[in-house]
């Protein structure tokens, strides 16, 4: 159990409000400019958070993989639509707990609380480290730190969306991880 502190009674409360969902490949879950009111785990599968540039690009923010979390509480606070779209690259089981049945449920826990707050650092600690990435490494150095880091990603994840999410051509993707390969 990766969140041993919670207590059985709080895992109860939230299965009840939660819906489980079955998605298919490409499917879109959520689309930008609709208001996110769910917190989403991935039981199974890959869901890609991702949005359209300037250039009419599509730009991964992150994915999502099985056994995390993701919501959009800094836009439902702010009552704000969502600034990106969610759909499946695999075909996923997600569970939906929507948001205001769950933090009245966390109100009254401790426990759900602590939850609440690893959620959201892993959260943060994912996009913080994505901002690293794009920033201040080559692409070579971006690429390499998804095979250290993130390894599954590169198994399980085409090289389009990998290129996508690291904001770099396809092309270039293929020529660093060949300068990987050959050493």
């Amino acid at each position: 159990m990766k969140y041993p502190y919670v207590n059985h009674e709080n895992w109860l409360k939230l299965q009840d409000i939660s819906i489980v969902k079955n998605i298919g490949k490409n499917e879109l879950i959520f689309r930008a400019g609709d208001y996110l009111n769910y917190g989403i785990f991935v039981v199974e599968g890959c869901l890609k958070l991702f949005y359209f540039d300037e250039n009419g690009l599509e730009r991964i923010s992150t994915f999502t993989t099985k056994h995390e979390y993701m919501d959009n509480w800094n836009d439902i606070h702010r009552n704000r639509p969502l600034p990106y779209s969610i759909s499946a690259l695999t075909p996923s089981t997600i569970i939906l707990y929507p948001l205001e049945k769950m933090v009245e449920i966390f109100k009254q826990e401790a426990d759900l609380l602590q939850l609440c707050v690893d959620l959201s650092q892993q959260i943060i600690q994912k996009k913080q480290e994505h901002y690293t990435v794009l920033t201040l490494k080559t692409p070579l150095e971006r690429y390499a730190y998804l095979l250290k880091q993130r390894n599954e990603w590169i198994s399980d994840i085409s090289v389009t969306n990998i290129a996508q999410y690291l904001h770099l051509s396809r092309e270039t993707v293929s020529r660093v991880r060949n300068k990987i390969v050959k050493g």
